[in-house]
């Protein structure tokens, strides 16, 4: 508790110029830096969904409750568009957060790649699993399934990322 009381300190403290600055650098804050991921996180997210619902999901593999298909049909349909929608998030997220949250060269960069792209790739398969379950059992809605995903993602992903894959 006492580093989100630093961290409030330090807003209220500071100028937007001076929080900005703070905001650009690497060796931050952890609360700062984790708004900053989430930032990534939020450009991710759009690309991801740009991808997912647009072009697959209204487009290539219709996945949505309107398009008359059956819950089985659907959630098929969801596990092929969220994993042509992850590939392109994922290369935006690994961009943004090594130019931007972490600091890189804890490992070789196409080694970080790698290892970045595995911690995604576990919570996505998670969520790949227990989405299109969640429809095919309950029927849950896509954007439900959707939603999901993007918290489950979050948790596991900041931690794995900051500890294992970046310097911090």
């Amino acid at each position: 508790m006492s580093k989100i009381g630093e961290a409030l300190l330090f807003f209220r403290e500071n100028d937007w110029r001076s929080i900005l600055v703070r905001l650009n650098t690497r060796d931050t804050h952890p609360l700062i830096q984790f708004i900053k991921y989430g930032i990534c996180g939020v450009g991710s997210l759009a690309v991801t969904s740009l991808v997912f619902w647009p072009l697959c999901a209204w487009g290539k593999f219709p996945a949505l409750e309107s398009a008359g298909l059956t819950n089985e049909v659907r959630a098929l349909n969801v596990t092929y568009n969220k994993s042509i929608a992850f590939f392109f998030g994922n290369i935006f997220a690994y961009v943004s957060n090594s130019m931007w949250v972490f600091t890189t060269g804890r490992h070789h960069r196409v080694l970080e790649f790698i290892y970045f792209s595995a911690v995604s790739t576990t919570g996505f398969v998670i969520s790949l699993l227990a989405g299109p379950l969640l429809i095919k059992i309950y029927g849950i809605s896509t954007f439900a399934s959707f939603l999901l995903e993007i918290v489950a993602s979050v948790l596991v992903n900041y931690v794995c990322r900051k500890f294992f894959v970046f310097k911090g």
